[in-house]
This record gives C-alpha cells, sequence and structure tokens, in this order.
C-alpha cells in the first residue's frame, strides 16, 4: 500500500508541487536562549496566506543538531496544547519517529499540505508517509493558530512587517536540495531536547 501511494506520488502529484512556483508569504528565526535554533518560512502559490489556504508549504531550515525522535516528540506536545483532537496521535507520534531522523544544521525540512493530504520532505528525500487533512491542519496550527505558543513568530510567517521596515524578506523559492559540505558548527548534547516554543 505503501508502494502505491509513493507510485502515484512520484508519477502524479510530488513533480507539480516540486515545481510549483512557491512564493514566501513570511519567515522568522526561532531562538532558544542564545542559540539560532532554526528559521522557519511559509510559502502558498500566490505569496498570501488565508486560513485553510492548500497546497501550502511549511520549511524549516535547522542551525542547530536535533534528535528526530525529541522533534516529533516537540510537534506532538505543541498539538496537546492547542487541545487539537481528530486523529490517532499515538499512532501519528510513531509514524513520525520512524521517518524523522537525527536533523542536522542545514537541513531542511518541509511539510507541504494539499487538499486531503500532506507530506515532509526532508532536503530533496520525500519521508515515506502521508498524513491525512486533520493532520495537516495540525501541523499548520502549531505556528499559526491564535492560540499558538508562537505568537512573537507569527506575524513575521505571515509577512507582517511593521515592526522592521527596514528588513525585506526574499520571495526566492525554498532551496530543497543535498548538503554540499559537511558541517563544522558544534553540537548541542544528544540528550538535550530543544523546545520549539
Amino acid at each position: 500500500m505503501k508502494l502505491k501511494s509513493l507510485l502515484f506520488l512520484f508519477c502524479y502529484g510530488l513533480p507539480s508541487l516540486l515545481f510549483a512556483q512557491w512564493k514566501m508569504v513570511g519567515k522568522a528565526d526561532y531562538t532558544w536562549g542564545p542559540f539560532h535554533v532554526y528559521t522557519i518560512a511559509l510559502y502558498t502559490e500566490t505569496g498570501e496566506y488565508q486560513a485553510g489556504i492548500r497546497p501550502l508549504m511549511l520549511t524549516i531550515k535547522f542551525n542547530k543538531p536535533v534528535e528526530g525522535k525529541s522533534f516529533a516528540i516537540t510537534l506532538m506536545k505543541e498539538m496537546n496544547s492547542l487541545n487539537i483532537e481528530g486523529f490517532d496521535k499515538h499512532k501519528v507520534l510513531e509514524d513520525l519517529q520512524a521517518i524523522f531522523p537525527d536533523l542536522q544544521p542545514n537541513d531542511q525540512l518541509s511539510y507541504i499540505a494539499m487538499e486531503n493530504e500532506g507530506y515532509f520532505v526532508l532536503n530533496d528525500t520525500v519521508l515515506n508517509h502521508n498524513f491525512d487533512a486533520a493532520f495537516s491542519d495540525a501541523v499548520i496550527a502549531i505556528w499559526l493558530a491564535e492560540n499558538s505558543n508562537f505568537s512573537r513568530l507569527q506575524k513575521a510567517l505571515l509577512g507582517d512587517n511593521n515592526k522592521n521596515k527596514t528588513e525585506k524578506l526574499p520571495t526566492d523559492n525554498p532551496n530543497i536540495a543535498p548538503k554540499k559540505q559537511e558541517n563544522i558548527d558544534p553540537k548541542l548534547d544528544s540528550e538535550t531536547i530543544i523546545p520549539l516554543s
């Protein structure tokens, strides 16, 4: 069944989405203490965001290493804090922990939400699992819901630069490509769980 889903995605869905003219709505840096952990960007086909718009892409470019299993747990904790329902959270957590490798500096993890499903892309590799629309809504809500724990990132993600008019957001497409060089940044202890908020 997974093979059929992947074949369908590669034959029909993926080429159009990878070559879609993604336009950036906005981006924001997430820091934890003195550490720049990641930069997140929001993309749509129009460069504008409205609730429920699809397709939509959230892209996280990591600046620090993050253990994949811990990142999956953190996503689920954020969904729980928003009281999101509509899918089997235990099963989804298992799926996320199975597909997420440990994330390294310069890794780019994108979530592409389509009308009825969504999936993760790590650098240039589609991760082997499709998620339903309820999960897509939950991932988007982590950063964009009104009661999000990321209210300080939300304005920049939605393209509201009134606070800092001198900094223009780029409107280029995200770079989904393999890493080209070894990273020499120091790594955090692998036991450390870096919170998203």
